[in-house]
């Protein structure tokens, strides 16, 4: 009987954080922005932004970009991390494009689980992308305000 109570635990313990597993390993969706300007445009600004950000450009077409920083190493923790960036630029009206932009970060360790991927629901980088994006195109005279989603 007791050895049916410690399997009942554990099964208990084991389904509690199923929850929280199934949302680690569900789709993150990208953050989204709204941009006054056509599609081609925006496409020109945001290469322009990555570059400035100091990304380099992986794949351009016209309303698909990606891009990835530079490869970050540090010796304290003997791992190196790089970010790629994907953009997604679709017209949600007369002259409005809606940016998606998605992050994953890549890490190369020495340690246990050498090299792993995992797709970012939250980092600094997206607002600094949307302001550097919106800065580039009031340069450019194309874009007003964005309207934040």
């Amino acid at each position: 009987m007791r050895a049916f109570l410690i399997i009942l635990t554990l099964a208990a313990l084991l389904l509690a954080g199923c929850e929280s597993m199934g949302d680690r390993f569900s789709e993150v969706p990208p953050k989204q922005q709204v941009f006054n300007g056509e599609p081609s445009a925006i496409s020109v600004a945001a290469v322009q932004a990555f570059k400035r950000l100091d990304f380099q450009m992986t794949h351009s077409k016209s309303v698909d970009l990606e891009a990835v920083s530079r490869i970050h190493t540090s010796a304290a923790f003997a791992d190196s991390r790089q970010l790629t960036a994907k953009l997604h630029l679709s017209s949600v009206g007369p002259g409005k494009t809606e940016v998606e932009l998605s992050l994953t970060e890549q890490v190369q360790s020495e340690h246990v689980g050498g090299t792993s991927q995992q797709t970012l629901r939250e980092n600094g980088f997206f607002q600094l992308y949307f302001a550097t994006l919106q800065q580039v195109l009031d340069e450019n005279g194309a874009g007003g305000p964005a309207k934040k989603n």
